[in-house]
């Protein structure tokens, strides 16, 4: 081991903290540069861990393994930018929908308010559906649509302010999307039942285990190898930082 690293002594005064970091707000090419740098400091050490970090190490590992899959089928996928423009489509429509019943909601046609009033407790379980993974967007909408036409007052209530022509074309807009991705995984079939999204916050979930791991083992069983990575991911975790947007992602 050099002796010119500088590695702070354990002592019931110490608590090793990682620095701040929001995992979360990283991009996926970030995101990946933290983890892949990381299991490469890990990996040497691992020989000097517990029974537990090596465990969670191995799973960040297999977890960012898929995610590298993922990332690298989707940059080759002719289908990906296609679907995105897809999804923003149909989110747009949507939003309109939303308009719309607001809109009469707020104004003074008592009939049209109270017929908007309806048609907003039919959509009140699907209100935020554009803030749900892509696939399970589309099987929430599949569902609305399912029940829409189940129901003939609805139906009319939609002719009624203006918003069925708007339904129709939200529906075929989520038919295209489905069949775009059903397309996609055709090209991912081992990864068809995890969407990139999904693969991300395992990444981030494994991730974030293996940092707890490593601050327990540094302040309770800690040696020479464990501070070194300690420090390491420390350093990792700050200079990543710096790549966080500030907000929320």
């Amino acid at each position: 081991m050099n002796s010119n690293i500088n590695i702070p002594k354990s002592n019931s005064m110490k608590k090793f903290l990682f620095s701040t970091l929001h995992v979360t707000r990283l991009t996926d090419k970030n995101l990946f540069g933290l983890v892949k740098s990381t299991i490469g400091l890990a990996i040497p050490a691992k020989v000097n861990l517990g029974d537990l970090s090596k465990a969670t190490l191995n799973q960040l590992i297999i977890d960012f393994e898929k995610y590298e899959q993922v990332l690298k089928r989707q940059q080759k996928s002719e289908l990906s930018d296609r679907l995105s423009l897809a999804d923003k489509d149909r989110n747009e429509r949507f939003t309109e929908i939303k308009r719309s019943i607001n809109l009469h909601l707020k104004g003074r046609d008592a009939i049209k308010k109270a017929v908007a009033q309806s048609l907003e407790c039919f959509f009140k379980p699907f209100w935020k559906v554009e803030t749900k993974p892509m696939n399970t967007e589309t099987a929430l909408l599949s569902s609305l649509f399912v029940k829409y036409h189940a129901n003939i007052e609805l139906q009319k209530a939609a002719i009624k302010i203006g918003i069925d022509i708007l339904l129709t074309e939200l529906e075929g807009a989520n038919i295209a999307y489905d069949i775009m991705y059903q397309q996609r995984l055709g090209e991912n079939a081992e990864l068809a039942d995890e969407s990139a999204k999904e693969q991300r916050n395992k990444v981030i979930d494994a991730y974030t285990e293996f940092c707890n791991s490593i601050e327990q083992v540094s302040n309770f069983t800690p040696n020479e190898s464990i501070l070194v990575l300690f420090n390491g991911m420390d350093e990792l975790r700050m200079e990543y930082n710096a790549f966080c947007p500030k907000g929320k992602r």
